[in-house]
């Protein structure tokens, strides 16, 4: 598994690309604002992006989407629990200030839970609402990953002041979902540098 991280947009979100080196196949996680050049990376180094998911769709995480759709023609996916903010990026867009993206074409929503492939890599699909409610993780038991969206960060969580967050909730999310995963488990959230399960789990100061 190749990752490639691209920490890009206003809010300098994460956003993934996760490939296989050996048919240079893979997928973006959370495409934000400025993505053009993770996809002239694609394209100079042929790669075949083959669809997109996002963790939550906070403006931030899906700004992208159409652009990436618009070159590729890729489907994109997200869940279905987070429709309302899909369907009201212009308010999100004017809510902070930033350039509208327009609203982007969900081909299917996904489920709270169970594992889906992409790519050849099975990801297993975990509920983590608390930051939105239809945040998911996304978690690769292969290569000892899990990308956690705007949950679970270095040392820190997601913000729960906006629409839909709730700080009890994201805390019980954490613990009951990602805290179970094992300790090496490499964290890779929307924000900030990657960390892991057992380091968080000793060290962040929102759990005792």
């Amino acid at each position: 598994m190749q990752i490639i991280l691209c920490e890009n947009g206003p809010f300098m979100v994460n956003t993934y690309l996760v490939y296989k080196e050996n048919t240079m196949k893979g997928f973006i996680i959370d495409p934000g604002s400025d993505i053009g050049p993770l996809l002239d990376h694609c394209d100079g180094n042929h790669i075949t992006v083959e669809s997109i998911i996002a963790t939550h769709t906070h403006i931030d995480h899906i700004a992208g989407v159409g652009e990436v759709q618009r070159r590729y023609g890729i489907p994109f996916y997200c869940s279905e629990r987070e429709k309302d903010f899909i369907k009201n990026v212009s308010v999100q867009a004017r809510m902070f200030g930033v350039k509208d993206p327009g609203i982007p074409e969900i081909d299917r929503f996904l489920p709270d839970s169970g594992s889906m492939t992409l790519s050849g890599f099975e990801l297993q699909l975990f509920h983590t609402p608390g930051h939105s409610p239809g945040s998911l993780s996304f978690y690769n038991r292969e290569n000892s990953i899990v990308f956690s969206g705007d949950a679970l960060f270095n040392m820190s969580i997601g913000r729960t002041d906006l629409p839909g967050g709730s700080y009890e909730e994201l805390i019980r999310s954490i613990e009951e979902r990602l805290f179970t995963l094992p300790d090496e488990t490499t964290v890779y959230p929307g924000h900030g540098p990657a960390t892991t399960i057992g380091s968080e789990k000793q060290m962040n100061p929102f759990f005792g």
